[in-house]
């Protein structure tokens, strides 16, 4: 019994369901049979644009990053402990500016030592010259001397013992010329020497100040006061901040149609969508096996806010072509989706997803999802309903 009268109740309240449903359908019927249909809505024709293909410059686009024409890794010649640090990260500097000092005590006290010797030495040239001088004159003296009583001899007019006097008196201002002679050769040679041992301490001194080679600004350092420096390390990187180029890749296929000189138009995300005037400076003649690309170095006018190291896309001339070209407003973006309201024959607003390609200042190219002579809405586009009709303002 208890079972029986289960079964029922289940039965009921199906049927109960089942009722509810349909009365809920012939109510929703009823709301849509006298449902208006929606408004027009009035769209100003200046926002309304009939596309058609247009003859258009064409060009091959490559992404690729902002260099400075110029950059130099500054490290130091010689071991020493740093004195001061005159720049910061982002300094500018102008060439020749101080960049830093190091500890130089022992190669002034070597300098200062072989200059007080080079000071002696001319002394002692200036001497051992006006020794020569009057060694020469008494070789000279001595020389006619000689010669006189060579003849007396020769004629018998005189002794040998006085002629042999006079002879070695002859022999022994020469003998006296040559070592002073030689004392000059030998402290000029001494000078020479310590002049390069005087020049080696002046060239190390020079190390010991490190200075900017060129204009341009500090984009790295690695070192702070007390520091020891090693020869060979990088202390700081500075580029030039006035001539900076968009080094890009190029496909291999454009192998010579990039020319040196070509006008170039450049885009950096950083600085907006506008466009920058660019010039080929430098192509790389190297294809790199791995991507079989090259690269193309690109000059880049002087526009305060560029930085190494941005992204940047340039945009190489590649002819002419008939391309269908909309308003940037009258594309609608979700994600890598692009669509745009067309208004089909029947005045109905019709959401069209498409495909877009190369950017034309304020207009963008539709690759494929449009065809010629459709009507496109290209602004105000939050009015727009997928399905209602739209007539135009008159």
């Amino acid at each position: 019994m208890a079972a029986y009268l289960q079964k029922s109740n289940r039965t009921i309240l199906g049927f109960l369901l089942l009722l509810i449903i349909i009365c809920l359908f012939v109510s929703c019927g009823k709301e849509e049979e006298g449902t208006k249909p929606p408004d027009k809505i009035a769209v100003d024709p200046a926002n309304i644009e009939k596309v058609s293909p247009v003859m258009a410059d064409d060009f091959y686009r490559s992404v690729g990053t902002v260099r400075s024409e110029k950059t130099a890794q500054i490290a130091s010649k010689t071991m020493g402990y740093v004195l001061a640090v005159n720049v910061r990260e982002g300094d500018k500097v102008k060439k020749g500016d101080l960049l830093l000092s190091l500890q130089s005590r022992e190669l002034e006290f070597r300098l200062e030592a072989a200059l007080n010797s080079i000071l002696e030495i001319e002394r002692g040239l200036a001497e051992a010259e006006a020794a020569k001088e009057e060694e020469k004159a008494n070789l000279g003296l001595a020389e006619v001397t000689y010669q006189r009583f060579k003849g007396l001899m020769e004629r018998k007019s005189i002794s040998r013992q006085e002629f042999d006097e006079v002879k070695a008196k002859y022999e022994v201002a020469e003998a006296r010329l040559r070592r002073a002679e030689e004392k000059i050769g030998s402290l000029k040679a001494k000078k020479s020497q310590i002049e390069s041992s005087a020049e080696e301490a002046g060239t190390y001194l020079g190390y010991t100040r490190i200075k900017a080679p060129f204009s341009g600004t500090i984009i790295q350092k690695n070192v702070h006061e007390g520091d020891l420096t090693i020869p060979g390390n990088v202390l700081f990187v500075l580029e030039d901040h006035r001539n900076y180029r968009l080094e890009a890749s190029a496909d291999e296929a454009k192998t010579g149609k990039i020319k040196p000189g070509e006008e170039v138009g450049v885009t950096l995300d950083a600085l907006g969508e506008e466009k920058i005037r660019g010039k080929v400076a430098e192509i790389v003649p190297q294809i790199d096996p791995a991507t079989r690309t090259f690269q193309v170095k690109i000059a880049l006018p002087f526009i305060p806010g560029i930085k190494s190291g941005m992204y940047g896309k340039a945009y190489f001339p590649a002819g002419k072509s008939f391309l269908l070209l909309v308003p940037r407003t009258a594309l609608a973006e979700c994600g890598q989706l692009s669509s745009l309201y067309i208004i089909n024959r029947k005045g109905l607003a019709e959401r069209r997803l498409v495909k877009t390609g190369k950017d034309y200042d304020d207009r963008v190219e539709v690759v494929s999802g449009l065809d010629p002579g459709e009507s496109v809405v290209v602004r105000d586009l939050f009015k727009i309903r997928e399905g209602c009709p739209v007539r135009q303002r008159p």
